[in-house]
């Protein structure tokens, strides 16, 4: 399987690595964050304070779970040896954004493949 999952907007799509086209798409509950991750046969989407198990290669929806009484919040996924996350808040997007830069431009400035003031 050589693709790639996305979580966007309330779908979960497969895009194939090779060509960029799309293999299959998945409308889950309305949101605007939806966050994935998968292991070898499925596909584990949360989406609207909502969980969603999908067959990997086809897109097809196996159970659902709307984890009642746990609100919107922040969610992870962990499958095996990764997880997905993500904040439902403005707040805490903006903290991970700032955080990601933060490493970024460490890195870089570590690295001394650009430094102040030169252009870029």
């Amino acid at each position: 399987m050589n693709y790639l999952i996305l979580g966007i907007n309330g779908h979960v799509v497969a895009i194939n690595k090779d060509d960029g086209s799309e293999l299959w798409r998945k409308k889950l509950k309305s949101g605007t964050i939806t966050v994935v991750s998968s292991d070898n046969t499925k596909v584990y989407a949360s989406s609207s304070g909502h969980l969603f198990c999908l067959d990997k290669a086809t897109g097809e929806q196996i159970w659902t779970n709307s984890l009642k009484g746990l609100g919107y919040g922040t969610c992870i996924i962990d499958v095996g040896n990764h997880a997905a996350s993500v904040s439902g808040t403005v707040a805490g997007n903006a903290a991970a954004t700032a955080a990601t830069t933060a490493a970024t431009t460490a890195a870089i400035a570590a690295s001394g493949s650009v430094s102040a003031g030169d252009g870029g």
